[in-house]
């Protein structure tokens, strides 16, 4: 047995919560505790004792725009990890184009993302970042069809950032397709006062189970991405996928008339009884995706650097 780590994981916290659950879950004799040292000034306080106390410090969110908690992190001597995760990057490459970035966290911190199009865009602004992933998916969904009269299609819109997630494009695809019904999780688009009536604004889904049982396709069209957690999900039940990226098992589009075109299609072989099961997609996530390899991968990374700091002390 090696010596107990303990990570301290913060950033995102939605994200840093989950992750932290699932790593006591599976490595219970290791201690990760997620902090929002965003949002609550309580964590930033707790920030502080366990930083001091932890071996690694791990940010699901980039920046190289001054952080208290990162310089904090880097003056004890812990290992920093920056796992960049999209929106993150464009503020990166705004700092770098001004020069009013931070150099050393660049040559400092260990930098991760999930794919190849961030990790492209990472090392134009001089960033060497390893693709790692850390979302698992465990569940094993029934992958079945209840054919109705009407193809349903879901896209996650955050409230506060409609238009970077495509509500327009999508309430234009809603009109060009009268039949098929838009369901829309995370905004209520109350200033949108005529929408079309095949568009169902939700806002927040307590039970995104039972809404994903009423869809058959999954759209995400924001206008920057890393790779969406909503994408996995929905190809981990078995969606078709339309996505702004190219990634395995989705449909790549970016424009209006392609995704029309596309929509069109599955509502033809939807009505005429043909499935639209992704088996390949599901597939490709339970195999890539287990808490087997994902935090599998993340806890050697972890212990790695745990050795290769205490070397050096």
């Amino acid at each position: 047995m090696g010596q107990k780590l303990v990570v301290v994981i913060i950033g995102l916290p939605l994200f840093a919560r989950r992750l932290a659950t699932q790593l006591s879950n599976f490595y219970p004799n290791d201690k990760f505790i997620a902090l929002d040292t965003y949002y609550n000034k309580l964590d930033k306080l707790k920030a502080l004792w366990w930083i001091r106390r932890a071996n690694i410090v791990f940010s699901i969110n980039g920046s190289l725009e001054t952080s208290k908690i990162f310089d904090y992190t880097l003056r004890l001597g812990k290992p920093l990890i920056m796992n960049w995760v999209g929106t993150d990057v464009q503020l990166a490459q705004k700092f770098v184009k001004n020069g009013t970035y931070r150099k050393d966290y660049i040559e400092k911190a260990i930098h991760l993302c999930e794919v190849t199009w961030i990790q492209e865009e990472l090392t134009e602004i001089g960033i060497e970042a390893t693709i790692c992933n850390f979302a698992s998916f465990d569940k094993s969904f029934e992958l079945s069809e209840n054919f109705t009269n009407e193809l349903a299609v879901l896209n996650y819109i955050p409230e506060d950032r409609k238009q970077f997630y495509g509500m327009d494009l999508y309430i234009q695809l809603a009109k060009s397709n009268p039949t098929i019904h838009f369901y829309i999780a995370g905004s209520q688009a109350k200033e949108y006062q005529e929408l079309p009536k095949n568009v169902f604004p939700l806002g927040w889904v307590k039970n995104m189970d039972a809404l994903y049982d009423k869809i058959q396709v999954c759209i995400r069209i924001p206008e920057h991405d890393g790779l969406s957690t909503f994408v996995l999900e929905g190809l981990a039940r078995g969606k078709q996928i339309i996505y702004k990226y190219d990634y395995p098992h989705v449909r790549n589009f970016s424009n209006f008339s392609a995704i029309d075109l596309q929509l069109k299609e599955f509502e033809k072989q939807w009505l005429s009884k043909q499935s639209l099961i992704n088996k390949e997609g599901a597939n490709f996530v339970l195999n890539q995706f287990n808490s087997n390899i994902i935090l599998g991968n993340l806890i050697t990374l972890f212990q790695d650097l745990n050795t290769k700091s205490n070397a050096t002390k």
